[in-house]
């Protein structure tokens, strides 16, 4: 065990600060199986959003232009955004009603396609991460090519590289990366420098801020994966093009934080927004004819509030979502198509990395420590089980209150490992945590995709307890070979 502690610092640049990390991970997710397998996955024709908005005529969209013919001024322009903001409880009201809402505040947006009928409660099915695994395998195997409106260079290129991915020369001797830890190492090589050599981006200038466009509003706090991602996607000069006819993929550069904090701060109902996002959709096939060329299939968006998944399962589901709230069960999340990316608690703006490490793992007098608040049915159940019922089991509710949660740090720098029980969702920042503090973590939340699940082996750093076993848990974690999720971490640490 003491062995392993040493390299967990590798993957905790890779899984905490993110932003960077974050971009060459999404775009690598489509890169190494594009149009063919990733695009296509699960897709039939009649699933793709093709947006028509209102007053749309068949001569707004043509291949020769990069721009489309607009015949209707009632287009959700940047410059009357605010006064969307302003009118969102309108908007809102008149939604739940089933009324039309007034042109001036969403022109474009077809409620009754948002409407959307309650799911009921119902037993769901646990899926393992090996039988994850095996979706992804015969999503990948399974998919077509789908075919879009017209042909570009673009597609042609990522068929090459698809190509030359798949032909990668097998070698697990690398003094930079750790085999293990990754699902093939050689693919994952040969997709990294083709994307590094070939990839294009096209950010849309549309939309305006803070919910669009603005970063450094979204630097701090849980969610903060989204707004690293945006800042290093939009200061990137190796993959950013003008040129929209030149890209590969088309980032919608919004937070789903922002959507909320904006619109409607004191809601609770995450089906409040869709109008807002189907707008948005509406006004880009409008102006361009790029989204409409593949169903927005070689588009992508990156969003880490709660909400996320559920708001952009509708109207952009057909998008490349990168995600940090999935559930394999639930909000159309699919294996091969969209990416899980990891929740984190960025405490340090300026430096999203200080404080890193831990003690060495003899130093470490804590067997096992949870610490959070009551949110969601799970937690209640561990603490029922084992707060203040075993002297190696550190199992807490909500610890006091200190500057920088430094009791809460300290017990993670101190631990062997790293207890991360879902709350009302099936994500926690706790995972990236465990990892940042150089603890094993320890998952307890039945169906969450973890972040990088198609590039990563998890299993071989981390462990992965069902729910059903929390009265087990220790006796779990006693069974485990000292090696075991260690080996993987350690050298992941070194190399990164």
């Amino acid at each position: 065990m003491g062995h392993g502690f040493q390299h967990i610092f590798g993957i905790s640049r890779l899984a905490y600060f993110g932003g960077a990390v974050f971009a060459v991970i999404i775009i690598l997710q489509y890169f190494e199986f594009p149009y063919g397998d990733v695009i296509s996955s699960l897709f039939s024709a009649s699933k793709i959003h093709i947006s028509y908005g209102t007053n749309r005529t068949s001569s707004n969209c043509t291949t020769d232009n990069a721009t489309t013919t607009l015949t209707s001024p009632q287009i959700l322009l940047d410059s009357n955004m605010s006064e969307t903001y302003k009118n969102a409880s309108n908007l809102v009201h008149n939604f739940t009603k089933n009324e039309s809402p007034t042109r001036d505040i969403f022109p474009s947006v077809n409620l009754s396609a948002v409407t959307e009928v309650h799911r009921k409660k119902q037993k769901v099915k646990v899926v393992s991460i090996s039988e994850m695994h095996d979706i992804l395998i015969h999503n990948r195997a399974s998919s077509h090519p789908m075919k879009s409106l017209w042909t570009s260079r673009a597609d042609q290129e990522l068929l090459n590289a698809k190509l030359q991915i798949e032909n990668a020369s097998f070698n697990e001797d690398d003094r930079t990366l750790y085999p293990s830890v990754f699902r093939n190492i050689s693919k994952f090589r040969r997709s990294y420098e083709l994307m590094e050599k070939t990839l294009q981006v096209y950010i849309y200038k549309e939309g305006e801020k803070p919910i669009f466009h603005q970063p450094e509003a979204v630097m701090k706090g849980i969610y903060a994966s989204e707004g690293w991602f945006m800042m290093q996607m939009k200061s990137s000069k190796r993959f950013i093009t003008k040129k929209p006819k030149q890209a590969h993929l088309f980032y919608i550069p919004y937070s789903s934080k922002l959507l909320k904090a904006t619109l409607f701060p004191n809601s609770y109902n995450r089906e409040s927004v869709v109008p807002y996002l189907k707008s948005y959709i509406d006004m880009i096939s409008r102006r361009y004819n790029f989204w409409n060329r593949t169903g927005g299939a070689d588009h992508f968006l990156v969003a880490c509030h709660d909400w996320a998944p559920d708001e952009t399962r509708q109207f952009m589901g057909t998008c490349i979502r990168a995600i940090c709230n999935n559930d394999v069960q639930k909000t159309g999340f699919e294996l091969g198509k969209d990416v899980s990316l990891p929740e984190t608690n960025v405490r340090y703006r300026q430096n999203p990395l200080q404080n890193r490490g831990g003690n060495p793992p003899s130093k470490r007098s804590v067997f096992a420590f949870f610490a959070g608040k009551m949110h969601g049915y799970l937690r209640p159940i561990l603490l029922r089980h084992w707060e203040n019922k075993d002297p190696d089991m550190k199992i807490f509710s909500k610890l006091p209150k200190v500057k920088d949660d430094k009791n809460y740090v300290d017990f993670m720098k101190n631990s062997k490992f790293c207890i991360c029980a879902k709350g009302s969702e099936v994500n926690s920042p706790r995972v990236v945590e465990a990892i940042f503090y150089e603890c094993v973590p320890v998952i307890i939340s039945d169906n969450f995709v973890p972040p990088f699940f198609e590039i990563l082996d998890w299993e071989s750093f981390a462990v992965f307890v069902p729910e059903k076993d929390i009265p087990d848990l220790k006796n779990i974690l006693l069974s485990i070979p000292k090696k075991r999720n260690h080996c993987g971490l350690q050298e992941l640490i070194k190399n990164y």
